[in-house]
């Protein structure tokens, strides 16, 4: 008479404990997430913490000697990417026409819409991300940088797309 009692007491603990182990275990799979995507932001950030950026006498005075492909000579190409958005990938060539050695280059690629408004901006580091080498005087490279922009702009929105020195480090 009291057995089924004490079988139905035993399920009770049995399903509390099976819940609070998987609320266990899910906290830890959010603390995991958590830390993974800390650290990688951490390892992704957009910008060097030592480069010189416009402002700085130093980068003024050099920045005139790395040479980008103008606007209008830089590859825009625009696809979708995996949410929808319009992503557009510019590629230009950089030369380093200076007689410094480059140990870091930032670039910043930007979208303007049909009125002139920034609508969306990136930081990329072709050096050191791209090419761990430095780019000694005389020599130049291939960059490409992606720029999703705002899911409410349409390829046809967007007037203008194109990639600039934003900050440099020297040897």
């Amino acid at each position: 008479m009291f057995e089924p009692e004490s079988e139905k007491a035993k399920e009770q603990q049995r399903s509390r404990l099976l819940l609070g182990l998987g609320a266990i275990a899910a906290l830890v799979v959010a603390g995991a997430f958590i830390i993974f995507a800390t650290l990688k932001q951490q390892a992704e950030s957009p910008t060097m913490p030592d480069a010189l950026r416009a402002g700085n006498q130093e980068f003024e005075n050099y920045k005139s000697k790395v040479e980008i492909d103008k606007p209008n000579k830089q590859d825009v190409m625009a696809q979708q990417n995996l949410m929808g958005m319009v992503q557009f990938t510019i590629q230009a060539e950089l030369r380093n026409q200076g007689d410094r050695t480059l140990t870091g280059i930032e670039i910043v690629a930007q979208a303007y819409d049909l009125e002139d408004k920034l609508i969306a901006q990136k930081i990329g580091q072709p050096i050191p991300r791209v090419r761990p080498e430095p780019l000694k005087p005389g020599e130049s490279m291939r960059i490409a940088i992606k720029l999703d922009v705002p899911s409410k702009y349409k390829e046809a929105d967007v007037k203008l797309v194109k990639a600039e020195l934003h900050g440099l480090r020297f040897q």
